[in-house]
């Protein structure tokens, strides 16, 4: 059994929800989705937070929901944590993930990014307006500057290691 939290974290779309339902499932572990904590905490979705209030606003939530988890830290069962693709780039907040429990970065290319996003634009607000040709730029650009941070996570895995079975060597290793 796993006896601390597991965080995923990395660029939008890259499957952090699903892997981390998986993971939960075979952990027999709760699933917590940062964004989808928030959305029901707000009675509304990411972009028309992102819309009404900005990113500001946004950004804030996130940094209290975390401060949240941390102080529930030890006092409740270990969970598997998804987190929006920004939420360690901001307000400290990769070095509070890494406290918080073993954080794993799903890395993936651009170019695969940008197919998995093509299609499903209209859920992400930082990307629903760009044309196909402005998102794979501001894909390859994001990446640039949120990479070193994402790197600070305690594993890197990259497209041929992100399975369950994998992640499940790794945390009895941790």
């Amino acid at each position: 059994m796993v006896e601390q939290n597991v965080i995923l974290i990395g660029f939008m779309g890259v499957g952090k929800t699903s892997l981390g339902k998986k993971l939960a499932r075979k952990l027999e572990l709760d699933f917590v989705d940062t964004d989808e904590i928030i959305e029901q905490r707000e009675g509304k979705t990411i972009s028309v937070i992102f819309e009404q209030q900005g990113e500001g606003y946004f950004r804030n939530l996130e940094l209290n929901l975390i401060d949240e988890l941390l102080k529930e830290k030890g006092k409740s069962e270990s969970k598997v944590i998804s987190v929006g693709g920004g939420l360690p780039i901001y307000n400290g907040l990769s070095d509070k993930l890494n406290a918080l429990g073993v954080t794993i970065y799903l890395q993936r290319p651009a170019k695969e990014l940008f197919n998995r996003l093509v299609n499903a634009k209209e859920q992400r607000p930082l990307v629903k307006k760009l044309k196909e040709d402005e998102l794979l730029s501001y894909i390859e650009n994001t990446l640039e500057i949120r990479e070193p941070v994402y790197k600070q996570a305690h594993f890197v895995l990259d497209r041929t290691q992100q399975e369950v079975n994998t992640i499940l060597k790794i945390l009895e290793e941790a």
